[in-house]
């Protein structure tokens, strides 16, 4: 199992748990439309070398930083 941060629909982002092979997730928005989300994995390097991988599903464009400040609050 991985987490995922997803991103939708101007609210809060939220974590949610999917299968290691999952690839979308299926959001819906308030009119009943739905949307199918891409799970991204966004890479952050550390101090000490190594890499922390962070899984992100979004409806829109992100930057950098609402990712790593998510993945601090969250994960």
């Amino acid at each position: 199992m991985k987490k995922v941060i997803v991103f939708f629909n101007a609210e809060p982002c939220k974590v949610i748990t999917v299968s290691e092979g999952a690839t979308t997730i299926r959001e819906a928005y308030p009119n009943g439309e739905e949307a199918q989300l891409r799970i991204m994995s966004a890479g952050f390097p550390s101090l000490t070398g190594d890499h922390a991988v962070v899984y992100v599903a979004s409806d829109r464009e992100l930057m950098p930083r609402e990712i790593l400040d998510a993945a601090k609050k969250y994960l």
